[in-house]
């Protein structure tokens, strides 16, 4: 059976967890004063003895009611899920692209090791499985492991983590424990076909179309895909580990993703999507469909009781596979998977309203993706915000973000009568007026959204369209495009002041020969909206389309 909500109660669900209380996210670091003689700077190598005391630093500080301590009852199946995406055994996976390990892409096994100890001193588990579906190396003994394969992800040492294997160290709890602790390799235990559930009674099942169509890279940006095209998954199959057990703990590094923007606790689940073993990708069915959409359906099945993020190393650029290592030595936990990312995301330098794998999350109310709605506890945000660069991908094509997806739009054929606007929310950034409007749309529309700053900023304005378009602020003409060969993702691009508040932006957009649509993004990074920055869903236009300038 999938995951019901009865054994959700000790689950990290917004509804069930917090309440009308805010969700509480750890902080620590390797420079804590706390950690004494231990404390060392962010970019210092450290000991297995400094890592473990950051993360049980970090364990520590949150007291919350949904701490580890309180979450894990006595005979407890706990699952501890690292991301070993890939593994120095194979010397032909991307951890050894361009011939250099990459050690942020798998999650820091002395993390691992320094977790399971926390809950064989403070809780009473009656098992501890660290599982894990590798998409780059094979198991060894396997008959579909090639011929000559003697280590996998599971028995190899790896060097920049203590020397340590995931075997070994599983060995020594036998020792001590015996039966207490064991490896689970998910892309070789039993699996289950299973409607994708909806645990916080969202009324939202499912969410990845497989097959949708998608847009060409080079116009619309990354993930864009055709509203409608596809069809719904009906669900998927789902290791019985991950539904069977009491807690599960996802123990994920600090990555970026050319898609979703950061890989964090949520897209951690894509090793527990079924395995392709056909292919070297094996989890490729992650990758048929709304690629976010897939990230989030396959947490909804087990949604983590518990997550740890570590940045002892982690990836900045084209992550997860690619990209260039950080060193950051920091750990970032709670019982609200969702806010963790949305915490790590900040520290990233993303601003978390951009992120549709994190909006399609708070959507299905599997946690708070609101910074200003979660309790940081430890180190402030401030105090430890390291800026992740954005990667361009092999293609050159950057990381492009949700743009503004709410807008009132109206008929601006005729302006001389009362307008009467309609409120719509696109699926994709590109809003496709024929899909909302219909094919008898208007050939001319004003559509209207509103943003809110912190403070004042100046962002950069990524206008694009299929016709003739022109962009106002309270008013004022502040871009015209004349696209020449239809939409174009931040065709024109403008440095956009912006006053601390809410500041209303109207477009006035035709119809193309090509389409009829436009995106609007802000950006800070390139195709990422600023910290400090969000988009809001209007009530009404402060203007009247009858009063608006012509160009």
């Amino acid at each position: 059976m999938p995951f019901s909500r009865s054994k959700m109660s000790n689950g990290g669900l917004a509804s069930d967890n917090q309440g009308d209380d805010q969700p509480i996210v750890a902080i620590s670091t390797s420079e804590d004063a706390e950690l004494g003689a231990l404390s060392a700077p962010l970019g210092a190598d450290l000991s297995l003895e400094q890592v473990a005391r950051v993360v049980w630093r970090a364990l520590d500080l949150d007291t919350s009611p949904r701490n580890l301590r309180a979450i894990v009852r006595p005979g407890d199946w706990v699952v501890v899920k690292p991301n070993i995406v890939t593994s120095r055994s194979n010397r032909e996976s991307s951890y050894w692209d361009q011939g250099r390990p990459h050690r942020g892409q798998n999650t820091d096994l002395r993390v691992v090791k320094a977790v399971v100890e926390y809950l064989l001193e403070h809780c009473q588990p009656g098992r501890i499985s660290i599982a894990e579906g590798g998409a780059e190396w094979w198991r060894v003994g396997e008959p579909d492991t090639p011929a000559g394969v003697t280590e996998d992800g599971w028995t190899v040492h790896w060097p920049e983590f203590g020397n340590l294997s995931y075997a070994d160290l599983v060995s020594g709890w036998q020792a001590t424990r015996p039966g207490l602790v064991d490896i689970v390799d998910l892309n070789y235990g039993e699996f289950r076909f299973l409607p994708v559930p909806d645990p916080a009674g969202s009324g939202i099942g499912a969410l990845q179309r497989r097959g949708a169509e998608r847009r060409p890279i080079d116009r619309y940006g990354r993930d864009s895909f055709v509203a409608g095209t596809g069809t719904l998954r009906t669900g998927y199959w789902v290791p019985a580990t991950v539904v069977d057990c009491d807690v599960l703990i996802s123990c994920a590094a600090f990555k970026t993703h050319l898609a979703s923007g950061t890989s964090l606790s949520i897209k951690n689940y894509v090793g527990t999507m079924e395995p392709n073993r056909q292919r070297r990708n094996f989890k490729s069915v992650a990758h048929e469909g709304e690629i976010n959409a897939g990230f989030v359906d396959a947490f909804a099945y087990h949604p983590a009781e518990y997550a740890v993020v570590e940045g002892f190393w982690g990836t900045e650029g084209n992550g997860p596979q690619w990209g260039d290592d950080v060193q950051h030595n920091i750990v970032v936990a709670g019982s609200d998977p969702v806010a963790v990312d949305t915490v790590c995301s900040v520290i990233m330098g993303y601003n978390p309203e951009d992120l549709e794998y994190l909006q399609l999350a708070r959507r299905k109310r599997l946690g708070e993706a609101d910074l200003r709605r979660i309790q940081v506890v430890g180190k402030s945000i401030d105090a430890v915000q390291r800026p992740y660069y954005m990667g361009q991908g092999r293609s050159g094509v950057v990381y492009t973000g949700r743009g503004v997806r709410q807008w009132l739009v109206a008929s601006a054929d005729d302006e001389t009568r009362e307008s009467v606007w309609t409120r719509i929310e696109s699926p994709d950034r590109y809003v496709d007026l024929v899909y909302h409007l219909g094919h008898h749309a208007p050939a001319v529309v004003w559509a209207y959204t509103e943003v809110e700053c912190d403070r004042p900023l100046t962002p950069q304005l990524w206008l694009g369209a299929d016709g003739p378009a022109e962009l106002y602020r309270e008013g004022e003409l502040v871009q015209r495009l004349e696209p020449a060969d239809g939409h174009c993702l931040g065709e024109a691009r403008i440095a956009l002041p912006l006053p601390a508040g809410r500041t209303g932006l109207l477009l006035k957009v035709r119809r193309g020969s090509q389409g009829f649509g436009f995106s609007v993004l802000l950006c800070g990074q390139p195709g990422c909206l600023p910290l400090g920055v969000h988009y809001l869903a209007p009530e009404e236009p402060k203007v009247t389309v009858a009063r608006q300038p012509r160009a």
